[in-house]
């Protein structure tokens, strides 16, 4: 009883792969459809607080580790990645799962209204994959850097050792072959819901914000469409006298639509204001930790090596979103300015027609004075700027890092 994203017709959307892999295997985060029986809910919510459970007990034994290795700069940044993106996780699973119906609210409205399909729009279709091309790029990353982790089990059996996935030192004796077992099999479940949160909500956020970007785009055009055929039928009957009055209809239609989609725009802040400052809160510490690792260690890190560039591939791809969404929505206002308002007016002869037409390009250019900004919990913009300064930062923490080694 998973849900399943419809169009306003009813069929299903083509799911990009990562989102799809999101939706099967990631049952904390992922929605049940709204008529899904109760007996579905009661063992949706004896997940969640399993995996929750689960993510505590991991946690304090990945904590240990670090406590016991503290005096050893090598051993203890081994065990600092997992453990920054188990505490990470924790935050941003866990608060999407525990509402994950506004989760699901969000993305049929997003369905029924804002998303673009290929077979009407195939040119605006097209630009939207070639934009979300990075993020395939990392969701591939971070699968990897999960497989990598999901055969060492293998390996350590084979040879006959009892060593976990993760550096953890738990608080019970997990050398008996079952108890072993059951460990690798929390680790997994563990590791499964850590990659697909971050491959599937990365794809999520930015499909809904390149599609809303889309959609901005199409409200521009088709203004200056709609405007250009009312100045061309003025000059074909060259008595037009409702021409203000054409283009306050216009004016309004266009307003009502760029209220709605920056209404969209606010519900997707906040879906994700929260969520978006627990990835930026973590991204500089575990970029350092994981480039030290790799730094010591190349040959026995390559699942840290995919981790570690999916980790700048992603904090890269979110802040190209966000200025993307931040300079279409900074244009709307001159877009309202530059739609040939004042031809109509020195071609109309309707005196209030005029006035009210000018009141409406006025209070449109107010209405998006302000561009949009996806924020984290508005302690900073989402942006390349913001993109590039937690990367230099990392840097500035590695540098530091490897000078006490």
């Amino acid at each position: 009883m998973l849900y399943r994203p419809r169009l306003p017709d009813g069929r299903k959307v083509p799911l990009s792969w990562p989102i799809a892999l999101f939706r099967l295997t990631n049952n904390i985060c992922w929605p049940l459809e709204e008529n899904a029986s109760w007996l579905a809910v009661v063992f949706d919510r004896f997940c969640w607080y399993l995996a929750f459970i689960l993510f505590v007990i991991t946690n304090d034994a990945e904590f240990r580790y670090l406590r016991v290795n503290i005096n050893n700069l090598d051993e203890m940044l081994t065990g600092v990645p997992t453990y920054l993106v188990l505490i990470e996780i924790h935050l941003r699973a866990f608060t999407l799962g525990w509402r994950k119906q506004d989760f699901r609210r969000l993305l049929e409205k997003f369905y029924r209204q804002i998303y673009i399909e290929s077979s009407l729009h195939p040119t605006i279709f097209k630009n939207i994959r070639s934009q979300l091309m990075p993020i395939f790029v990392l969701s591939s990353l971070y699968l990897s850097a999960l497989i990598s982790y999901v055969i060492l089990p293998i390996y350590f059996l084979s040879i006959g050792s009892r060593e976990l996935m993760y550096k953890m030192i738990p608080a019970f004796d997990y050398s008996p072959l079952w108890i072993y077992l059951l460990c690798c099999l929390s680790n997994l479940w563990i590791g499964v819901i850590v990659a697909t949160m971050m491959l599937g909500e990365a794809t999520v956020l930015s499909t809904l914000v390149f599609h809303l970007n889309g959609r901005y785009l199409m409200m521009r055009e088709k203004l200056m469409a709609k405007v250009d055929v009312v100045l061309e039928k003025k000059k074909r009957d060259n008595g037009n006298q409702h021409i203000a009055a054409e283009y306050n209809k216009i004016l309004v239609e266009t307003l009502q639509e760029n209220v709605a989609l920056n209404t969209f725009a606010q519900e997707i802040q906040r879906e994700y204001s929260f969520r978006l400052f627990v990835i930026v809160a973590f991204m500089a510490a575990s970029l350092c930790g994981l480039g030290f690792k790799v730094y010591t260690s190349p040959m026995t890190s390559i699942g840290y090596i995919f981790w570690a560039i999916g980790k700048i591939q992603e904090i890269l791809a979110i802040g190209t979103m966000g200025s993307t969404i931040v300079t279409i929505t900074n244009q709307i206002s001159s877009m309202y300015y530059e739609s040939n308002w004042e031809l109509v007016v020195f071609q109309s002869e309707d005196s209030k027609s005029n006035a009210r037409l000018m009141k409406l390009v006025q209070l449109a250019i107010a209405t998006n004075s302000k561009p949009f900004c996806l924020t984290g919990l508005n302690f900073f913009t989402i942006s390349t700027t913001t993109a590039l300064a937690i990367l230099q930062g990392a840097g500035s923490y590695f540098t530091c890092l490897t000078s006490f080694r």
